[in-house]
């Protein structure tokens, strides 16, 4: 089965810079176009997207045509660094331009996002993947997504700054490696199930007349 996935980078960095978190993002995509899976990826900050909560804020607005890649793709992955602790200021930025889906539904009264499976990647050399994966993951999962287990890969390094991905060669690490597979093979998984059986609207369409 024909799969495709949206991964969006929420560096800080426009391009050409190099990313860190591109390089984690590129070993996830490596593996799912091993299982058929078509990728692409957005780096945000190369795109005129203003702050706000709706689907098109006007004026050059270049989110709609991000979220459609979105809405069009089977999977979506998030990858976001660490700042201060806490997953990038880009990141909540899409999020939040996300919110802007729940005004929407898909035909037959669910949001948008429904049976959509998500997945996210977080690099920083500092404490905080857990805080920024969870994070991300459980606004995904209010937004309609799908989470699987184990849909999230990371490297910080070791404790305290330091280097960053590439400079560390973190894809050494056994278990960046390890939960990057286990996140590509479960996302592929699970989008493959919903493909075939979508999740149903009784009880999950808004409004719903299956509830009294």
């Amino acid at each position: 089965m024909a799969l495709k996935a949206t991964l969006l980078n929420c560096t800080l960095k426009r391009s050409p810079a190099a990313s860190n978190t591109q390089a984690l993002m590129d070993r996830v995509i490596g593996i799912l176009e091993t299982l058929d899976v078509e990728c692409e990826t957005v780096r945000i900050v190369d795109h005129n997207v203003p702050f706000g909560v709706s689907s098109n804020e006007g004026d050059g607005d270049e989110w709609p045509s991000i979220l459609d890649k979105i809405l069009a793709a089977n999977i979506l992955i998030i990858g976001t660094p660490i700042w201060f602790g806490v997953r990038s200021s880009v990141c909540q930025l899409v999020i939040e331009r996300l919110d802007g889906t729940y005004n929407d539904r898909n035909e037959v009264g669910q949001y948008p996002l429904y049976n959509t499976v998500a997945g996210v990647v977080v690099t920083g050399n500092e404490d905080g993947a857990h805080d920024a994966a969870g994070t991300t993951l459980f606004n995904l999962t209010h937004l309609g997504c799908t989470v699987p287990p184990n849909a999230d890969t990371y490297w910080v390094g070791e404790a305290g700054p330091g280097p960053s991905f590439i400079d560390a060669s973190g894809w050494e690490s056994d278990y960046t490696r390890k939960t990057a597979g286990w996140m590509a093979h479960n996302l592929v998984h699970l989008a493959r199930m919903l493909a075939e059986r979508p999740i149903p609207p009784e009880g999950n369409c808004t409004p719903c007349e299956h509830i009294g």
